[in-house]
Order: C-alpha cells, then structure tokens, then sequence
C-alpha cells in the first residue's frame, strides 16, 4: 500500500515501520468504528481489539490495561500509574493512551497521559531514559483544537476520526503526495509535522534549552505559533494529501478497516 512505497531522501523516517503499520490501521479503526456496546465495556472492547491488532501484526505489547509500569520501568514519584498499552525495543518506546469515551475528551486527559510520561522518564534507568519515547492517543472521538495544539507542543500523536495523523500525513508526502503539493507546503511537513511527532526526550531537551535562553526548534517563531502552524496544515495540506490518496489509491482506508476486521475477529 501507498505507506510502503519509497520515500523521499528528504523525509527521513519519523518512527519504524511496524509501529507506522499500527498507526495506519489504528487510523481505520477510529475511522470507521463499529463498536456496539455503551459505558465502561465500551472502552474495554476498545481495548481488546487494540490489543489483538497488535498482537496479529507482530508489534509486542510489554504492557497492557492495568499496567503499572512503562517499559518495566517504575515512576519516580511512587504514583502508580496505569498505562494502557507499551511496547520497547532497542529502537524505540512505544506509550498509548487508548480513549473511546461518549464524550470529548477533556483536556485533563491529555493532562494527566502527558505527566505520566515524564514521571515514568524521571524513574527510568539511564539506559531505558535514552531511547525515544514516543506517545499516541487513540481517540474514538474527535477532539478539540485546544487539545491537538498541546498534542503538537508535547510530540503526543493524536489518532482521531475525521483527520489523517500527523505521521500519515508526513509519510503520505514523501511518498508520492510531494507531487501535488507547493514547495512551500511540502517544507512545512517536512519541518512542523515532523517536529510534532518527536520524542518525549526532544521535548524536554527543547524545554531545556529556551530555559537556558537558546532558540527552539520551532524556527524562529514561538511554540505557540508552532504549534498552531502544525494544527492548521492537518487541516489544510492534509485535505490536497487525502484527495491525493482517494485519487490514487480509492477506498484504501476501507480495505485496511475490513483487513483489520478480518484480523481481528470483528468488534
């Protein structure tokens, strides 16, 4: 499929490839829904069926719901936290929050999934606290632009119907959608987007360094302009990159959405 093809030697790779291949199918779960079941047994069938996308799709999950660690690594606080889902590698830490809520999500959620991330990166190892940490939200439901432009200042990445995700929408440029785009847009994905998919880690360094009176990564404009930047060509480019894939590669999010349905045995 288009996520496969070749990519542009200007794009490099924001996450491995078999977490891409999870972010693509969580995207078509969260698109087309289905879920049939109201109030807490909602968010638990929401759960399992996460749970076993990653478990036929290779990508092992070292925690799950009831978690309280993150990596096998306890929080620095004592605060037991739970995680959703984990995974780690040499490559990567992989931390969802995984939310299908009959409400919008509030910003407290965002809130709390943020802080428990840096008091499990506080508590790590120094050879855990090195690798990247890179953080999803799996939302059921749309959410508020006040949430995504803390998404974007954090590096969370926000899975939510109605919206192609940040790292789709960058791996959708330098593959093949660069071809319908200006210049000027493609820079911007090569630079915002991927900046709001860092790590945990790029974060607080980038943090570090404005305390210390260093610029940013945001060029040269302030984290709240960046972050909006990066809001707003979800929006706007991601509109000409999702014609471009509906032209090129029609019905591509129903076949993935039957595929994991398939897999996964319904929801």
């Amino acid at each position: 499929m288009w996520w496969t093809r070749p990519r542009r030697k200007d794009f490099p790779p924001l996450i491995p490839d078999n977490v891409l291949d999870i972010v693509v199918r969580s995207h078509a779960l969260v698109e087309v829904g289905g879920l049939t079941v109201k109030g807490p047994e909602r968010g638990r069938q929401f759960e399992n069926v996460f749970y076993k996308l990653c478990g036929r799709r290779g990508l092992h999950l070292c925690e799950r719901a009831g978690s309280r660690t993150l990596a096998e690594q306890r929080s620095a606080s004592g605060f037991m936290h739970e995680v959703d889902a984990a995974t780690r590698s040499i490559r990567c830490i992989t931390d969802w929050e995984l939310k299908h809520l009959s409400s919008p999500l509030e910003k407290k959620e965002l809130l709390v999934f943020h802080g428990k991330a840096l008091d499990f990166l506080m508590g790590s190892t120094l050879g855990i606290a090195r690798i990247p940490l890179f953080r999803f939200l799996l939302s059921g439901n749309s959410l508020r632009d006040e949430c995504r432009y803390f998404a974007a200042l954090w590096g969370i990445v926000i899975i939510e119907p109605l919206r192609l995700p940040l790292p789709l929408l960058y791996e959708a440029v330098a593959r093949g959608a660069a071809s319908v785009l200006p210049a000027a847009d493609c820079a911007i994905v090569r630079t915002r987007v991927a900046w709001a998919c860092r790590s945990l880690q790029s974060a607080v360094i980038e943090l570090a360094g404005v305390c210390g009176g260093r610029p940013g990564v945001t060029n040269n404009g302030t984290a709240s302009r960046a972050c909006r930047a990066v809001v707003d060509a979800q929006e706007q480019i991601g509109a000409d990159v999702q014609g471009y894939l509906d032209e090129h590669f029609p019905d591509w999010l129903d076949d993935v959405a039957d595929e994991v349905w398939r897999e996964v045995g319904g929801w």
